[in-house]
């Protein structure tokens, strides 16, 4: 059986996995051009706040106080950088890819979380919960590029 430390940990790289895309998500709305760009943007962050909201109860219920700012992982940073410099010198389509990758690394954080068999199972049914949204919206978000790109 997993530690509750290790819950803690497992939760908190969720919790700064989400507050880097909440942070990317509205970078990328305040620099969009198109307005449904900026509304999918502006949503997908509070969304992910909404996310980062529910995690931090678990953490607190397990003992511990969430951590603050974004992921200790430096790629998902780096990858929300990019969206920033993006958005500040690029294209709407530039901003999407630039959002998808970000997105790419969300699903992996979740993935690693939920490959660890002794997650404990109330834990197990939030993230697999969040794992699903966050995987709708990365799929939404790739078929928006590839969208963006045909035309």
């Amino acid at each position: 059986m997993m530690s509750n430390d290790q819950v803690q940990d497992r939760l908190n790289k969720l919790l700064g996995t989400l507050r880097d895309g909440e942070k990317g998500f509205a970078d990328a709305a305040e620099h969009a051009t198109d307005p449904q760009l900026k509304s999918l943007f502006t949503e997908r962050s509070g969304q992910r706040a909404t996310l980062a909201t529910e995690i931090e109860q678990h953490v607190t219920r397990l003992g511990d106080t969430p951590r603050d700012g974004g992921s200790v992982g430096a790629a998902l940073h780096r990858t929300w950088l990019n969206v920033r410099d993006a958005v500040t010198g690029r294209d709407d389509y530039a901003v999407v890819a630039e959002a998808e990758r970000g997105e790419d690394v969300a699903i992996q954080n979740y993935q690693d979380v939920l490959d660890d068999a002794e997650l404990p199972a109330d834990v197990r049914s939030v993230v697999e919960a969040q794992y699903a949204k966050v995987k709708a919206s990365h799929d939404q978000i790739r078929d928006l590029k590839r969208g963006m790109k045909a035309d």
